[in-house]
């Protein structure tokens, strides 16, 4: 996302455990910019196993996000809403199997 260049620009960002899951890092980033029309906020989660030593693994679900995962198989969404194998070769998967 592009950002107006102004000095006036603020990144803030907060960083706590969460209180009721003591392996659960909350990393709050809030933009102040006046490309925005008001400020911005987002919240990350990472979830830390206890068996790791120092991992904090970052759990991403972006919008728009095109991939799908199937029986532990990964596909893409084509342009007209099928969906496309991630693999060379890899024949695409027949909707018309899976239940709605």
């Amino acid at each position: 996302m592009p950002l107006f260049s102004d000095p006036d620009s603020r990144v803030l960002e907060r960083i706590s455990l969460d209180k009721s899951k003591p392996n659960v890092l909350l990393d709050e980033i809030t933009t102040i910019d006046k490309a925005l029309t008001r400020p911005w906020t987002v919240t990350k989660r990472y979830d830390h196993d206890p068996k790791e030593t120092l991992q904090w693994p970052e759990e991403n679900c972006a919008e728009g996000n095109g991939h799908v995962e199937i029986r532990g198989q990964g596909y893409f969404f084509a342009g007209d809403g099928n969906l496309m194998p991630t693999r060379k070769g890899e024949p695409p998967p027949d909707l018309r199997y899976f239940k709605q």
